[in-house]
């Protein structure tokens, strides 16, 4: 059976830990954050949000970034203008003016690491997928608990205002009831193209965010009903497309489908929300680079019929990534307002790393109906996180 996320614990005062500093929300400062890895995706996912965004420049600086090989970190550092280079993980986590931490690590290792940040005292916003698999998801869940950081899964489509326009439409009963939910993720949109496949595969590169949407916009858990992939011939263990049939409480079907076959790709990210009184579709939805098409096409079987598209209306400098980012600072800069006021905390601008261990449970069902195995663990977490659960692995 797959891990239950635990039930989120407000963060009363006898949880606390050292604050290292941390009192800079209510100073008006901005959140100091540091980057694990030097990740190709790191210029579009974090740098260019903040240099493009005054808004968010305001309210968060890029101060460090981190790589095993202190060359390639200073390089990259001096090319994207971020003050300091560190040449291993430990480094920039001992580092006590760095208060927040982006995980761009690869799966295999991510867990590990943000277990580790959190231990430091640091707030982490994790790349997709949050770990390799559910238990480590519940495990590097229980660090932030255990140490009171903010923990977020940088699933970026999902924070988009056309994600959120889209369940306030379903909400609104605009093409009456719900369904069937269908999201397609072709790799011409992914900027990792062959490295997701050679790695991780389609499911976990790329249909991490499908599911991810799907829960969103249903606003409920699905449970598996079917799955098949096709596996990679580079890599046998590895699935270069994967096809899942979901189905929600209420009786409503799903289907993601995504690939890593064709890395030249140039089918649309679409996903369709049908209705008994309509349709709404929309296409490029989730590119590798966080762009957004920003229309939605509602079409109605009842009136005219006519298919009417509705614009968000977001500038194209705010992007999924910056809608990511500006959530972990807004949760952040929350939960500091409530603890120096004395009080419990909870999530409130997300939901927390409750929904990335649903979302990983889910992944993992998914690899089980298409007859393979979920993603074993290779990184062990340091103590006590080792033991929570990892023998089972």
């Amino acid at each position: 059976e797959p891990p239950r996320p635990r039930p989120q614990r407000p963060l009363t005062a006898d949880r606390r830990c050292s604050r290292s500093g941390l009192h800079l929300m209510a100073s008006g400062r901005r959140l100091r954050l540091g980057i694990l890895g030097a990740a190709r995706n790191v210029p579009f996912s974090v740098i260019g949000p903040v240099r493009n965004n005054e808004d968010l420049a305001a309210r968060v600086e890029i101060v460090g970034l981190a790589s095993l090989d202190h060359g390639e970190a200073e390089q990259f550092a001096k090319e994207w203008g971020i003050g300091k280079a560190y040449g291993s993980y430990e480094e920039l986590l001992a580092d006590p003016t760095i208060e927040a931490v982006y995980n761009v690590l690869p799966s295999a290792v991510r867990c590990q690491w943000s277990v580790r940040a959190l231990s430091a005292g640091k707030h982490v916003l994790s790349e997709t997928p949050f770990c390799i698999n559910a238990r480590e998801a519940v495990v590097v869940q229980r660090a932030a608990e255990d140490h009171g950081r903010v923990l977020l899964e940088g699933t970026h489509p999902t924070c988009h205002p056309v994600t959120k326009r889209v369940r306030e439409m379903l909400l609104d009963g605009r093409i009456g009831s719900l369904e069937r939910i269908d999201l397609d993720l072709p790799v011409g949109h992914s900027l990792q193209g062959k490295t997701v496949c050679s790695k991780t595969g389609a499911l976990m590169g790329l249909g991490c965010h499908g599911v991810a949407i799907v829960r969103a916009l249903a606003g409920a858990e699905p449970r598996v009903v079917s799955a098949s992939a096709k596996l990679s011939k580079e890599e046998p263990h590895v699935d270069s497309r994967m096809s899942c049939h979901l189905v929600l409480p209420n009786g409503v079907a799903a289907h993601v489908a995504c690939s890593v076959e064709s890395a030249g790709s140039k089918d649309p990210t679409t996903f369709i929300v049908s209705g008994s009184n309509g349709t709404i579709r929309v296409k490029e939805w989730f590119t590798g680079k966080g762009r957004s098409a920003n229309e939605i096409a509602l079409e109605t079987f009842e009136g005219s019929g006519q298919t009417q598209v509705e614009r968000v209306d977001t500038p194209d400098s705010r992007d999924t990534f910056y809608f990511q980012l500006m959530t972990f600072v807004d949760e952040v800069m929350a939960q500091e307002s409530v603890k120096a006021a004395g009080m419990p905390w909870e999530y409130t601008k997300s939901k927390g790393p409750s929904d990335a261990v649903r979302n990983m449970a889910l992944i993992d069902a998914i690899y089980r109906a298409a007859s393979m195995t979920p993603r074993p663990t290779t990184s062990i977490p340091p103590e006590p996180y080792n033991r929570i659960g990892m023998s089972k692995l």
